[in-house]
């Protein structure tokens, strides 16, 4: 068959570009050639096309903090499609001839724009087309009952694509397939799907149109799948086991990376360097390939009890920059939330890295329970540690215990973390102004020396002392941006 795969492009107000590379897809890809299928992936999110586009009327309350401004302190200004336009695939789509069509939707909050496309698909192609990723995982039921497509995927597409391909040649029955969820006479069914990682069968995706992190490429791996942490907002843990790849087959990828032109390589794993004794196997092939030229870097946070034994052997082992998931500093919030480590742990591997990796340290500012004056005090202190602090606000994910219990809105669009949606319009303003607030203190640990530094915290601090932020327009000229109610003493 001839296959079309397509990375959707994605619709919000920030991105992070370098993280885009559809690795499930590449795996998809890898699987059906493998089946002896003709596979086209259509990444559109290659091009790194930036455009502005109107933001869906929900949106409309998040206008008084999301302005033009060009301060240090600046939050985001417009809504935006990163990737290629719906008009530029459909004529893709037109100018070839697939036999299927299948689409990635990876994240609830960009599933109605998954959805769309869909539609306009099915305008122009009565090709069959098939729709999966953990956004499905998360509201199978929901999405079945009014999707556009004729097709959903739960689970691993790895598995599960090869052998719809053979459904709908008809040599097999649907029912086979794992993961499938199909309509017939009018009746939704839903196979049982398989969550084994798509690594398994050895498979090692080609890789095309890579990133760049830092003016170097970059490319994914995985490690290892699942993770043996609870964290209450976290879904990792439901439908994917904890297991681990073979070891030469790491560093046989790893070798293809950087054949390829690969520099970076981020480690995308969920819990990584969780067993001691694989980890030290891992870090001496890490050392080894990085003395051939690989560094790397791990974006989707560390687990910072993990990294510990080996926190010296870091920027040794390539590691340029450390992203560690703190989530609140505060003992009460992370022991309800089921967290493995604290500030104490963090500060610790601050110490032994002795400032060769660049540390950033993530907080969820609004989640039950935390305050937003212990968030800032949190900030505060990484910023004497000399270490960055980012910020993710409170997003909610179908599907988790402890967000169904908060409240899933009818419109998934708004459980994205630059909704700011699971707040009181008092406290929306304060989590708006932390965010504010670490993007200028981690500013300042790196431009303290330029001309206009002084300048700038000028009208920081002032803004503080008002309770009303200023915004720095392109035309140089400062203005009033919304006000904020908590007492931030820094």
């Amino acid at each position: 068959m001839k296959i079309l795969l397509i990375a959707p492009p994605v619709f919000d107000f920030y991105f992070t570009i370098h993280r885009m590379e559809p690795l499930g897809l590449e795996y998809i890809r890898e699987a059906l050639e493998n089946a002896g299928h003709s596979v086209t992936l259509y990444d559109s999110t290659a091009s790194g096309k930036v455009k502005t586009v109107s933001a869906p009327p929900e949106f409309g309350y998040l206008s008084e903090f999301y302005e033009e401004d060009t301060s240090p302190f600046s939050l985001h200004n417009s809504y935006k499609r990163l990737g290629d336009s719906f008009r530029k695939i459909l004529d893709f789509i037109a100018k070839n001839d697939f036999d299927l069509i299948a689409l990635s939707s990876l994240f609830s909050p960009y599933h109605p724009d998954v959805e769309l496309l869909a539609a306009e698909i099915k305008k122009v192609s009565k090709t069959p087309l098939c729709i999966g990723g953990t956004a499905v995982n998360a509201q199978k039921n929901r999405i079945a009952e009014t999707t556009n497509a004729d097709y959903l995927n739960c689970g691993n597409g790895a598995v599960t694509l090869p052998l719809l391909a053979d459904a709908i040649a008809g040599k097999i029955d649907f029912k086979e397939v794992p993961g499938l969820i199909y309509r017939k006479n009018g009746e939704i069914f839903m196979n049982e799907p398989s969550f084994e990682p798509a690594w398994c069968g050895g498979l090692i995706p080609k890789r095309e149109n890579l990133r760049y992190f830092r003016k170097k490429k970059i490319a994914k791996i995985v490690f290892s799948s699942g993770c043996r942490n609870r964290c209450a907002f976290c879904s990792i843990h439901r439908d994917n086991k904890l297991a681990y790849r073979d070891i030469s087959h790491i560093k046989k990828e790893l070798e293809y990376l950087l054949s390829i032109g690969a520099e970076v390589v981020d480690i995308e794993d969920d819990d990584i360097f969780s067993n001691r004794g694989y980890a030290a196997q891992i870090f001496e092939i890490l050392e080894e390939m990085h003395e051939k030229g690989l560094s790397y870097t791990a974006m989707n946070g560390m687990t910072v009890r993990n990294i510990l034994p080996f926190a010296a052997r870091l920027a040794k082992a390539g590691f340029i920059k450390l992203d560690l998931s703190l989530v609140s500093a505060e003992k009460s919030v992370a022991d309800h939330l089921h967290r493995p480590h604290g500030i104490a742990e963090i500060e610790k591997v601050i110490e032994l890295t002795e400032g060769k990796t660049e540390i950033e340290v993530f907080l969820i500012p609004g989640l039950p329970g935390t305050e937003v004056s212990d968030t800032c005090n949190t900030l505060l202190h990484l910023h004497k540690l000399g270490v960055k602090g980012g910020l993710s606000p409170l997003y909610l994910v179908p599907g988790v215990p402890m967000f169904e219990e908060m409240g899933i809105p009818e419109n998934v669009r708004l459980c994205r973390g630059s909704a700011l949606y699971p707040f009181d319009d008092k406290k929306r303003a304060d989590i708006a102004s932390l965010m504010k607030i670490s993007r200028f203190l981690n500013y300042s640990l790196e431009h303290k020396n330029d001309d206009n530094y002084e300048v700038f915290l000028n009208y920081f601090n002032e803004s503080l002392r008002r309770k009303r932020w200023f915004r720095l327009g392109k035309d140089g000229i400062l203005r009033d941006s919304f006000e904020f109610y908590e007492n931030f003493s820094l």
